[in-house]
């Protein structure tokens, strides 16, 4: 054979195995997800996703399969599953950039928003008040306006969450991160808040030497 020819040939065959591989890859995450073997499934791509880093189909496919993970997670009632699951969702989809942050606004936003009323629910309001706090920065600067306002509800609610929980000099020092953070204003926070959170922290006696 011609090595003109041979060139092309191998590139095509090359290509080839790659294609099989793809196929033989969703392949078995398809027949995995059919049977409910969800974890396997995932465990699955992951190691698919080490072998051939240059497939956009086993990346994508994992991406959606770890988002469905925490959204049934959601949906059957299993919150610490889905809170332990979610920052891998998030750090996959920070790394793919905007668009794909866009894509999981909503879950983090619901994620966070349902871990924070757990905690309010058995009283540990300042546990509560972390979550809300990490759906404020997660949200803040959000595409989805909805979620946008979501974030500042959550930033406002774990403010008052401190309060409620005897720690207004905490609820004040959280309004200077957030300010520092943003590099000025919280966005639809009124300056009296800080004010008033100034004069209850200046009346709250010290907890063992802290306020």
């Amino acid at each position: 054979m011609k090595p003109v020819l041979l060139v092309p040939l191998l590139a095509l065959g090359v290509v080839a195995i790659v294609v099989l591989a793809d196929i033989v890859v969703l392949g078995v995450a398809w027949g995995l997800q059919r049977d409910a073997r969800y974890d396997r499934e995932i465990a699955w791509l992951e190691s698919a996703e080490r072998m051939l880093p240059w497939s956009a189909g086993v990346r994508q496919r994992l991406d959606l399969s770890q988002r469905q993970r925490v959204e049934r997670d959601l949906r059957e009632g299993r919150l610490d599953l889905a809170v332990r699951n979610f920052p891998e969702v998030r750090a996959r989809a920070r790394a793919r950039g905007p668009e794909a942050m866009r894509r999981i606004e909503g879950l983090g936003v619901e994620v966070y928003g349902a871990a924070a009323v757990r905690m309010e629910r058995h009283g540990r309001l300042s546990q509560a008040a972390d979550w809300e706090d990490s759906l404020f920065v997660f949200a803040v600067r959000a595409a989805d306006p909805g979620h946008r306002a979501a974030a500042m509800a959550a930033f406002t609610q774990g403010l008052s969450l401190r309060v409620r929980d005897g720690r207004p000099c905490a609820a004040l020092a959280r309004v200077r991160w957030a300010k520092q953070g943003l590099g000025g204003q919280v966005p639809g926070l009124d300056d009296s808040v800080e004010e008033r959170l100034m004069t209850l922290c200046e009346q709250t006696p010290p907890a063992g030497g802290t306020r």
